[in-house]
């Protein structure tokens, strides 16, 4: 069997390990190969190598934007549940004065409250809380809470906008993790051809390859 070009060069050496360094060295590595065009390979070639490069790149900076983006949405759920929190702890309050402190703990499920430990509150889980939102705002209703600080308007602006970014966050994480399994796919056959053109010019140049890998971008003290 041939060697495994992928693990001929080790990545601390001539390849770098960050994305941004590789992407870097690709397109300082592509137009060099253009410029010599003695040097070939069988399987792929300078344009190839190119396109490949510019697609990294190109990934690379779509999925650094999109991240961006789930950040944000990320913030903004974190911002409900502690809207969801302090509503919660309000109707507990609520509960306690109406029914009196030990009857309370019965009408919770209808709220969507669980016991989590030693402690009664709406499940931590986005997906449960999304669940729970529909609930609460019925049982706000149902026990007469309508018209409170904490009532049904506090909790319409929190389903209104919950559910909606819960759903962008899970397509955010699918675009995400398709772009991070494309980039990763494209960085395995730039390294493989960046390993192969290293010992191609090895080959070639056995007194000064050290220069000519320098001149091409291979500097393995930046990595």
């Amino acid at each position: 069997m041939g060697a495994d070009l992928s693990k001929t060069v080790k990545s601390k050496s001539n390849n770098p390990r960050k994305d941004a360094d590789m992407s870097s060295l690709g397109l300082m590595v592509a137009p060099k190969w253009k410029e010599n065009p003695l040097i070939t390979m069988i399987w792929t070639n300078a344009d190839q190598y190119q396109t490949n490069v510019n697609m990294f790149s190109a990934t690379l900076t779509e999925r650094q934007g999109t991240g961006g983006t789930r950040k944000e949405i990320t913030g903004k759920l974190g911002m409900f549940d502690s809207k969801i929190d302090e509503g919660i702890a309000a109707i507990k309050g609520y509960l306690v004065y109406k029914y009196e402190k030990n009857n309370a703990p019965g009408y919770y499920p209808q709220f969507g409250i669980e016991r989590v430990g030693k402690i009664f509150i709406v499940p931590r889980d986005r997906n449960k809380r999304a669940a729970a939102l529909p609930l609460i705002l019925a049982a706000v209703t149902t026990h007469g809470f309508t018209d409170e600080k904490y009532g049904t308007s506090y909790w319409q602006e929190i389903a209104g906008n919950y559910t909606e970014l819960l759903t962008q966050a899970y397509a955010v994480d699918g675009t995400v993790a398709k772009k991070v399994g494309d980039k990763n796919e494209l960085r395995k056959t730039i390294v493989k051809t960046n390993n192969a053109l290293i010992n191609i010019i090895k080959g070639n140049y056995p007194d000064t390859y050290k220069n000519v890998l320098r001149e091409w971008g291979f500097q393995k003290e930046k990595y």
